[in-house]
């Protein structure tokens, strides 16, 4: 078997057209907003340390709009084709797609002018949306036990533990009861970015890398390794951050970098014997999200054991917001929105549909030369706390963002041509 994705009887595992639609159409919207939202808080985001204001805002745009979005959308529809399970129903998905862009919607709002009953609004269409996604995830995940399955089993309990802590920290504006709100938002995030968002990237990279550049899976030794090294890693920075031991945080983060490089490896392994010669433009963003990785990581140790200047919180953020997470999930849409669209076609029974028919190469280059370009303007700028640097950058990464909402629209529009096309050739006479 060349990949560790079954194709066969695929096209009986897929979601309703719509959902996809639904959750990739959501964070393309809003991967756009996200890019230019940096250019109206250039001033303030070098120095951001938390806190509800426009900062905050901008990135749960990024964090709740695309990556969220992203990973639900992918994830839904993806593992039930991998690990051959039947998809969940349109309804329980709409609920959390409906749950999730409500709950969104309220937080970025409250965030953006400090609102208090917003952001209290928020925390039940987003609990609720989690409990119905974590409950899903779980029920594909039953009775398996490789790599894959407990990368993504602690991804989502991660991922229930942080909306719990993002509920508590939303009351707590209103209702103060928290000891330490700082903290908690630390903690928030460590487990949103590292544990959820971070674990589940590391999983589903070990079906989905092989798919898109056919080859052979990776062996299991090195994904245990990976796996290790992550939950070690998690479990020290969290466990850091709550002692307040910034030796400990720093051990945590330097785990994290071996976790980061065992994972590379394994993955520059498996691209290594690909079947498929030619690269596209998603193996560069690929490369980019492994480099930003590891920066973020280096630079989260120096930070936590105060070698670097105050900017490098931010800093820290963009590399692994914008740096990592950003780039691999553009690259990953790249290849699974062509690739529903011609299961989409099959399930329909119309003539085959290539996927590489659907894409425009143009659109793929401009996003790729707007992100690179941006990401490297918006680090650098607040790395040395240059708004002009941040704005140039947050141009740059709006253009890249319209040129994919241009690719994304493309395959849209081809794929109905195409199933337009075949629906009146079988309504044309013989």
């Amino acid at each position: 078997m060349l990949s560790p994705v079954s194709l066969g009887g695929a096209k009986h595992r897929l979601l309703p057209e719509r959902i996809p639609a639904l959750f990739f159409g959501t964070a393309v919207i809003a991967h756009v907003i996200a890019w230019a939202a940096l250019a109206f808080v250039a001033a303030e985001l070098p120095y951001f340390a938390g806190g509800p204001g426009p900062v905050l805002a901008a990135l749960h745009t990024l964090t709740l709009g695309v990556l969220l979005c992203t990973a639900f959308g992918a994830s839904l529809q993806m593992l039930p084709v991998a690990l051959g399970q039947s998809a969940p129903t349109e309804a329980v998905c709409l609920v959390i797609f409906a749950t999730l862009v409500t709950g969104a919607a309220l937080l970025i709002a409250g965030f953006a002018v400090a609102g208090v009953t917003l952001m209290a609004g928020a925390a039940l269409p987003l609990v609720v949306a989690v409990a119905l996604y974590v409950h899903e995830i779980a029920r594909l995940l039953r009775g398996s036990a490789g790599p894959l399955h407990w990368f993504v089993r602690t991804a989502i309990i991660a991922l229930g533990v942080a909306v719990l802590l993002a509920a508590a920290l939303a009351a707590n504006y209103s209702l103060g009861f928290l000891p330490d709100h700082g903290l908690f938002a630390a903690l928030h995030a460590t487990l949103a970015g590292f544990g959820f968002m971070g674990l589940m990237v590391l999983g589903l990279s070990q079906i989905l890398i092989p798919m898109f550049a056919i080859a052979e899976p990776p062996e299991e030794p090195p994904l245990w390794r990976a796996y290790a090294l992550a939950i070690a890693a998690l479990a020290l920075a969290l466990t850091g951050q709550g002692a307040d031991l910034a030796p400990l945080t720093a051990a945590g983060a330097t785990l994290g970098f071996l976790a980061a490089v065992q994972h590379v490896q394994t993955m520059r392994a498996v691209v290594a014997k690909r079947l498929r010669r030619r690269m596209g433009p998603e193996f560069i963003l690929l490369g980019a999200s492994w480099v930003a990785l590891l920066l973020a990581l280096l630079a989260a140790t120096a930070a936590a054991l105060g070698l670097l200047p105050a900017t490098s919180a931010a800093l820290v953020i963009i590399l692994v917001l914008y740096g990592w997470l950003l780039s691999i999930l553009t690259g990953v849409l790249q290849r699974i929105l062509p690739f529903l669209a011609s299961m989409q076609a099959a399930r329909a029974q119309v003539r085959p549909l290539a996927p590489t028919k659907l894409v425009d190469e143009r659109a793929l280059q401009v996003h790729l030369y707007g992100h690179l370009a941006g990401l490297g303007a918006v680090a650098a700028g607040t790395a040395v706390a240059v708004p002009e640097l941040i704005i140039a950058g947050a141009v740059a990464g709006t253009v890249g963002a319209l040129g994919f909402a241009w690719f994304a629209l493309t395959v849209l529009q081809r794929t109905r041509r195409h199933l337009k096309t075949h629906a009146l050739e079988r309504l044309s006479p013989s």
